[in-house]
């Protein structure tokens, strides 16, 4: 297995010589302003005015919350657009199938896994100085919060140096508050209700009704719904 300095030496060969590539380049005429990136889920969009770029953003909430539901929403519109988008994923969580389904395009994400938080911060900035992608989503959500917590504080102020000036999102989902930037947005989840259809042993999950505080500063409290696939 590489080790971690290898590994990063071979991402950044990676980025380099361009064999990922960033979304064309605007035509003539065409808004090049950065515009937010939404999740799809219009209720949080409208409440959050999606995850601005260039800052570090929040989304927290415990187990069946709905956490992976929003991510596979914004992971389907980013890469159906045709931009790319990263997950890092230092505790091997992340389902590929599921996220197929919910229509991310597989090949326009890179996905890295299993390795250290360290290493999974480390990987975030040199995604962050590539400019190449829409959104980079830092997967803490199955660490401990203690784990966490053992990051050096300052951990969190230079990703958010990283990001400024990007043209990337930077999302960190953990099960409970962490870290944001000055300008970032914070998705609270709350856990989620279950939609069934029928009743008894053969009934179907039909989705997810979902609560959230959800905002920059003041937190406004927000209804979403996931729909099963």
């Amino acid at each position: 297995m590489a080790t971690a300095p290898s590994l990063k030496s071979v991402l950044e060969d990676l980025l380099r010589t361009k064999k990922l590539e960033a979304e064309r380049p605007p035509l003539r005429g065409e808004d090049t302003r950065p515009r937010p990136v939404t999740t799809g889920i219009s209720s949080l969009d409208n409440a959050i005015l999606g995850f601005p770029r260039g800052q570090l953003s929040e989304i927290t909430g415990p187990h069946s919350s709905g956490r992976t539901g929003v991510l596979h929403t914004l992971l389907a519109r980013a890469t159906q657009s045709g931009s790319l988008a990263a997950w890092i994923d230092p505790h091997d969580r992340f389902d590929p199938e599921s996220a197929e389904a919910a229509g991310a395009r597989l090949d326009r994400m890179l996905w890295l896994r299993g390795r250290t938080l360290s290493d999974a911060v480390a990987a975030a900035a040199t995604l962050l100085g590539s400019g190449l992608f829409e959104a980079v989503v830092l997967d803490g959500a199955s660490a401990a919060p203690a784990e966490l917590r053992r990051l050096p504080g300052a951990t969190w102020i230079r990703l958010q140096r990283a990001a400024q000036g990007t043209p990337t999102a930077l999302l960190l989902v953990a099960a409970e508050h962490v870290a944001c930037g000055p300008l970032g947005v914070r998705l609270d989840l709350q856990r989620a209700r279950p939609r069934w259809s029928g009743s008894g042993p053969g009934r179907l999950l039909r989705g997810l009704d979902g609560e959230a505080a959800a905002g920059r500063h003041a937190l406004q409290r927000v209804s979403f719904t996931l729909h099963a696939l």
